[in-house]
């Protein structure tokens, strides 16, 4: 059994989701966006604060109906700050004693943030100096944590204690603390916080970082002065990474209908070769797919710029952040290293796809245009060619019936014959053969001179 046990020990979860996106109305909230807010309510079966369980009766973004509460989010456009309970304050949670045998406190502070939602949710022992072990600790619940809050920006897990072990084992001691609620994390790398060495960690959208200090060593007074500081860089982050995410999305969705486009082209040239009512058939069929594939080709190409001028905003929010930070002498070599290296990489990936897919918007626009041109024309041809066999025809109907009307042969006496050629016929008969031969040959003579016109 592990006997490691620390004091003043602190569960601290960061959550960012977006209350609006792209494609939502600017006064209007995203059909997701409450998920955060129903998430922390169902989190109250697990944890049961019974503010959890009745969060939105503090929070402005609800409304009351018998007894219900219904998401109205008009009321955040009129925030004169971020927090959005009434109070403007921060949700004491009511203590409930927990299996460990130690009661459980703490508080939520919901903000919203520009175009997200952001919760802070922390939990600590209701005698902060009470020893804790590392089987205790699961008594605050991380991995329901983590699982259960929905945000789709990403969630930050923020452990603190005190624990006089030796310095260089609180690597070790942390990496056994995140793998008891969270055993597919990866360790990224050290950072010292608020005077404090902090282990950070990452699983998915999720970032852990772990402190077991020193007695004394956190720096209160510098964890409440930039406590806006590391919350904008935690938040402006994340919203990198999903946003290059997304974007990577849109460039794979767009590439995938750039290549079916190919194919559409090859399908087009291909048409040379078919007869003029195939060709119409087919154009027809072209006309029909290919606006719907380059209308979601815009699109994707649309959002993938969008991406890219969000990604460039946080990015210079984040250099600012941290910048602050830094120059409150704390040690952040992998977020510098993040500003320095990874960001300007996401913006020239990003923006080699725009210029790779920029080239093929004009092409396919050409495509829809020459089809279309191609599919007139074809359809003009083909109704000239119509009336020009109708014209044929009549004119050959025409000279049949003025030879069989004019030879004299169908007044003929019903009961005498005419010999000609060496037969012998009725006049009618006659008459009839005439006709026809002229009108045929007539026919045949008015199509090849109005194929010439």
């Amino acid at each position: 059994m592990d006997t490691t046990t620390v004091r003043n020990l602190t569960l601290t979860l960061y959550a960012f989701h977006l209350q609006q996106t792209l494609a939502d109305i600017p006064t209007e909230a995203s059909p997701e966006a409450e998920q955060l807010w129903e998430s922390i309510t169902q989190l109250g079966n697990s944890l049961p604060f019974p503010e959890f369980q009745n969060l939105k009766a503090h929070l402005i973004s609800y409304t009351s109906q018998q007894e219900s509460y219904t998401y109205t989010p008009q009321p955040e456009n009129n925030l004169f700050n971020e927090w959005l309970t009434h109070d403007g304050d921060a949700i004491e949670l009511t203590p409930f004693l927990t299996r460990a045998g130690f009661k459980l406190a703490g508080n939520i502070q919901p903000f919203r943030l520009h175009d997200s939602y952001f919760v802070d949710i922390t939990l600590q022992p209701e005698i902060p100096d009470l020893e804790i072990t590392l089987n205790q600790f699961l008594a605050f619940q991380p991995s329901t944590l983590i699982e259960q809050v929905k945000a789709d920006l990403g969630k930050i897990l923020m452990v603190y204690g005190e624990w006089e072990g030796e310095t260089a084992q609180q690597r070790s001691e942390a990496a056994k603390w995140v793998n008891t609620f969270c055993p597919n994390s990866q360790f990224m790398g050290e950072l010292v916080l608020f005077n404090c060495p902090f282990f950070l960690f990452e699983a998915d959208n999720l970032t852990i970082l772990i402190s077991l200090a020193k007695p004394q060593q956190l720096d209160l007074e510098q964890a409440d002065n930039n406590y806006s500081w590391l919350r904008e860089l935690f938040w402006t982050q994340k919203k990198i990474i999903s946003n290059y995410q997304e974007a990577r999305n849109c460039y794979y969705i767009a590439r995938s209908i750039y290549s079916k486009l190919e194919q559409e082209i090859q399908r087009f040239y291909s048409l040379s070769f078919r007869n003029s009512q195939e060709r119409l058939s087919e154009l027809d069929t072209l006309l029909k797919k290919i606006p719907l594939d380059w209308l979601e080709y815009q699109v994707n190409l649309r959002d993938l710029q969008a991406h890219y001028t969000t990604i460039e905003v946080n990015y210079n929010n984040f250099q600012t952040c941290l910048q602050k930070l830094l120059d409150s002498g704390n040690q952040l070599e992998l977020w510098s290293r993040f500003a320095e290296e990874k960001c300007p990489q996401y913006l020239t990936q990003l923006k080699t796809h725009q210029t790779y897919l920029q080239s093929g918007q004009d092409l396919f626009s050409h495509l829809i245009n020459t089809i279309r041109a191609t599919a007139e024309v074809e359809q003009a041809q083909n109704e000239k060619a119509l009336q020009n066999h109708i014209q044929a025809v009549g004119i050959g109907i025409t000279a049949g019936t003025i030879v069989a009307s004019s030879s004299g042969l169908m007044t003929q006496p019903k009961t005498e014959k005419a010999e000609i050629f060496g037969l012998s016929l009725h006049p009618l008969a006659w008459a009839l053969i005439f006709s026809v031969i002229c009108a045929v040959g007539s026919w045949g003579l008015a199509e090849k001179l109005l194929k010439k016109l």
